[in-house]
């Protein structure tokens, strides 16, 4: 990407800045990576929560707001997400293009990472309480979507299966946390897991600005970030089945139609294949899955599918009736198998549609960064005309070669 400039501050601390005049909005991301466990994914979901009640300078958050609104509405956010095998806090911020916003904006970004509120080394009993009731809550939820916690079955199940190390393992797990493990979280020990964090993970900051880089770098080195040795992360190997044929598993919560979940492991495929495969798969109305399963045998109210090439796994999913689910499974594989002998008329839609995908991320900051920041923690270049020109470079051997390495191994049933 050419007007991207990274820079260093200190050890694990990096400053990633992407000039692009055509917006009138900063916006700058913290984010902060650490292993992802249940211990540190219900920690840092916590702590997310209590970062959001204030700091030792905005002390509330009515003063937090306060402030933000002072500058010209400021929208901040603080919260979790899983990226493939890695858990990130991210603190997010999007305010004017204003000169004197963007030093005023670092400083409450800082003042929130660094200086929360705590007394004796704990967080205060009113901030901490109110982020356990609302984390239970965002934990129970899962259950309140069908499709999204059979999601999460499907690739806990697969995970259990995997031979992979335990940090790919870990996939299989949810960035917002468990109440086992909630429960066991006092004000005192959140806050030596915050310490701990702030002061030993790798920290990534983007800003995407009309403002030039160093003009960004002069407002970022006013936060005081701790200068200490920090932890390294590599990226992580890809999930690997050891199934040879699918395991089913099957669960109960009395819904009107059942949730199918098929789990696949994918090879050392390449991800620009890979990417293009699942379009074949569900990328819109002429895609397998939806012309075979879907339409001419009528057997789903909806089927569509997502990929994780840097994880290597794909999952399809489907809204049916639960008669059906033997045959929709039959039908699906069937798909696969036909992606990988695809026409050439089909793998240039599929390929088309992907860069029209791809060539859109450029007009959202947010979607930027986010592209920026998967291709850090996977080693990949940041360039989206890079990365869309190895999309298009994607043959037809390629595409049987992703599909010769799909493996079946998990087929879940929520009914």
């Amino acid at each position: 990407m050419k007007e991207l400039r990274t820079f260093q501050t200190s050890d694990g601390i990096n400053l990633h800045c992407i000039k692009d005049s055509k917006f009138t909005m900063d916006c700058v991301s913290f984010f902060v990576r650490m292993e992802l466990t249940k211990e540190n994914a219900t920690n840092a979901s916590l702590l997310s929560y209590v970062l959001k009640s204030g700091c030792k300078e905005y002390p509330s958050v009515s003063a937090l707001n306060r402030r933000l609104q002072e500058l010209y509405g400021c929208v901040m956010d603080v919260f979790t997400f899983k990226k493939d095998c890695q858990l990130v806090l991210c603190l997010n911020l999007q305010f004017a293009d204003m000169a004197e916003l963007m030093p005023k904006a670092f400083s409450v970004a800082g003042n929130v990472l660094l200086s929360p509120k705590m007394f004796l080394n704990r967080f205060p009993d009113g901030d901490f309480s109110n982020g356990v009731y609302a984390l239970s809550k965002a934990i129970q939820s899962l259950n309140d979507n069908p499709t999204q916690y059979a999601l999460f079955r499907l690739f806990e199940e697969m995970c259990q299966d995997s031979v992979n190390d335990s940090v790919s393992r870990s996939f299989g797990l949810s960035s917002d946390g468990y109440l086992k493990e909630l429960s066991l979280i006092t004000p005192s020990s959140l806050y030596s897991f915050y310490s701990s964090l702030i002061t030993s993970a790798p920290v990534d900051v983007y800003c995407v600005s009309p403002k030039s880089a160093d003009e960004v770098k002069a407002c970022f080195e006013k936060i005081p970030f701790f200068d200490m040795a920090r932890k390294k992360f590599e990226p992580v190997g890809k999930l690997k089945g050891i199934n040879t044929a699918g395991r089913h598993v099957s669960e109960s919560k009395d819904l009107n139609q059942t949730i199918l979940a098929c789990g696949y492991t994918l090879g050392g495929s390449d991800i620009y294949a890979a990417e293009v495969f699942n379009e074949l798969l569900s990328g819109g109305g002429n895609s397998l899955l939806f012309e075979n399963v879907r339409q001419r045998e009528g057997l789903c109210y909806s089927v569509s599918s997502k990929i994780f090439p840097h994880t290597g796994v794909l999952a399809v999913y489907a809204g049916i009736d639960g008669r059906n689910s033997e045959k929709a499974v039959s039908i699906i594989n069937e798909c696969i198998k036909k992606a990988g002998s695809c026409t050439e008329e089909r793998l240039t839609e599929a390929v088309n549609s992907l860069v029209s995908k791809y060539s859109l991320i450029p007009d959202s900051p947010q979607e930027l960064t986010g592209f920026c920041f998967s291709c850090r923690i996977n080693s990949i270049s940041p360039d989206i005309d890079e990365y869309i020109n190895k999309i298009r470079a994607v043959t037809k051997a390629d595409i049987a070669s992703v599909a010769d390495s799909v493996k079946e191994q998990i087929i879940y049933s929520l009914n």
